[in-house]
């Protein structure tokens, strides 16, 4: 797995990788006798991807299609495809999703909400799927469409729990020109500059990165021109929040990724507390980011789909990292993430599982933090669909 976007998981002395086809992929796990749980490898960028002492299922080599269809405004996915790829497959055709910051995630960023610049107007990427294609952790092939059924809710943002995904198909929209503006400012401008953007119209979304001690880079997403906008033919062409990082080596690191509502007065409260903490980072790497969601995404049902906080505006997430090897900075890394969760859990008291965590000690935490009272429900699930415990544990 050396090739994988994560270093984490590509520098992992794994059990082995599995590259199973389509008509392969049921039968290996109805008799998987080996290590559990599997990994599964589609864009590769998750610290989970692959793991010392597991067997990782990499989907990159078999199931990379992607087929657009225009009479039906839609494009079917393979589970081995990069959002990025999507993307710029979909703006040949003048089509987009709704995708994120980074075009590195693979079909997971999907299958686990997809919070993106348009959210606002747009809504999840979650939100946009028609169907689903896969294996249950059973074995046990399916096609789900898009409906109501209590398998298709769970696999609407808890599919890495319950079933292999091999293929989706997505809801597509008219590739339409943004506008976007971007800069630095003092880090104490910070809770006045998400006021605004709170108030703002939903065509306009605010995301920023905050790796220095008194600066915080900022990104603007409209879609509309302003005076001082960069235009770019859609998110295919979006640049960096966070900018090139001048540090050398590997590194490792973990993300955890929080959910809250408008709460900018909050923010100002917690702001000397986040300002002492960015000062005591362990590693330059160690970072405080977020983005902004709300508008069309609180205007499906929180029982429609795993992803219950339909109330968030602001996905903040705090990532740790280290150099490969060192045991003790990446303990203290993993602790001052802690820390700052502790201060921001008041404002933001919901977790988004874009990333897995079942090798850490807060893992249970997060699943309660993440599916709130759909955690039983998922459980329930996971036994009757993943009855031998292939996949990660709920």
């Amino acid at each position: 797995m050396a090739d994988l976007f994560n270093h984490q998981a590509a520098d992992a002395s794994v059990a082995g990788v599995l590259s199973p086809g389509p008509e392969d992929l049921s039968k290996l796990l109805r008799g998987w006798g080996g290590e559990k749980p599997l990994l599964v490898c589609g864009g590769g960028t998750t610290s989970r991807c692959a793991a010392t002492g597991l067997w990782t299922l990499d989907l990159r080599p078999g199931f990379d299609a992607k087929t657009v269809d225009p009479a039906m405004s839609s494009i079917r996915i393979g589970a081995g495809c990069r959002m990025g790829e999507v993307l710029d497959h979909l703006a040949s055709h003048r089509l987009t999703v709704p995708g994120g910051l980074s075009g590195w995630p693979g079909l997971g960023y999907v299958l686990t909400g997809g919070i993106g610049p348009l959210a606002r107007t747009q809504g999840l990427a979650v939100d946009r799927l028609l169907q689903i294609r896969g294996v249950w952790g059973s074995g046990d092939p399916f096609v789900l469409e898009r409906s109501d059924d209590r398998c298709w809710r769970a696999l609407c943002g808890a599919a890495p729990f319950l079933a292999v995904v091999t293929e989706v198909s997505l809801a597509t929209s008219p590739l339409c020109p943004l506008w976007i503006d971007q800069g630095l400012m003092p880090a104490a401008d910070l809770p006045q500059r998400m006021a605004l953007a709170e108030r703002a119209p939903e065509a306009e979304s605010l995301q920023w990165h905050w790796a220095d001690d008194e600066q915080v880079r900022w990104l603007a997403v409209a879609q509309q021109p302003s005076s001082s906008a960069v235009r770019i033919e859609g998110l295919h062409q979006l640049p960096s929040l966070a900018g090139a990082f001048s540090g050398s080596g590997r590194l490792h690191g973990e993300v955890i990724g929080l959910l809250g509502p408008a709460a900018a007065t909050a923010w100002s409260e917690v702001m000397p507390t986040l300002t002492r903490l960015m000062r005591l980072r362990p590693h330059p790497g160690c970072t405080l980011s977020a983005q902004q969601l709300g508008g069309a995404t609180a205007r499906v049902p929180p029982q429609a789909t795993a992803f219950v906080h339909r109330d968030a505006v602001w996905k903040p997430w705090i990532t740790a990292m280290w150099p490969a090897g060192d045991a003790i900075l990446r303990k203290r890394s993993l602790a001052w993430l802690e820390q700052l969760w502790a201060v921001l859990e008041p404002i933001c008291p919901g977790v988004h599982l874009a990333q897995l965590h079942h090798h850490l000690l807060w893992h249970r935490r997060e699943l309660r933090l993440a599916f709130g009272d759909r955690l039983e429900e998922l459980r329930d699930l996971k036994a009757r669909l993943d009855p031998n415990g292939n996949l990660p544990a709920l």
